[in-house]
């Protein structure tokens, strides 16, 4: 008998912990590493409310969607570049 081993990317790795974070029901957690796989991380979060999961899940990963962009946000004002990539200006 042949076993092949099949070694996690990155991304399977994050999405593991990801959905292991958020306390995922097994079935939900297929739709969102499916989900994500498919339109990507930005997709899936802008996306939320037309996933099939939970109500509480869909607050979790919304709760997880604000407290990454507050992180990218303070990470890009600390760099001095607004969320799009642009050179920051104190005269908005």
């Amino acid at each position: 008998m042949r076993t092949e081993l099949i070694e996690k990317t990155e991304l399977d790795r994050v999405l593991e912990l990801m959905c292991q974070i958020l306390g995922l029901q097994e079935t939900s957690e297929k739709v969102v590493v499916e989900t994500i796989k498919k339109v990507g991380i930005k997709g899936f979060f802008n996306n939320v409310n037309d996933l099939e999961v939970t109500d509480l899940e869909k607050k979790s990963i919304m709760a997880l969607k604000l407290v990454i962009e507050t992180k990218e946000e303070e990470i890009a004002n600390r760099e001095g570049v607004d969320t799009d990539g642009n050179k920051a200006s104190l005269y908005r």
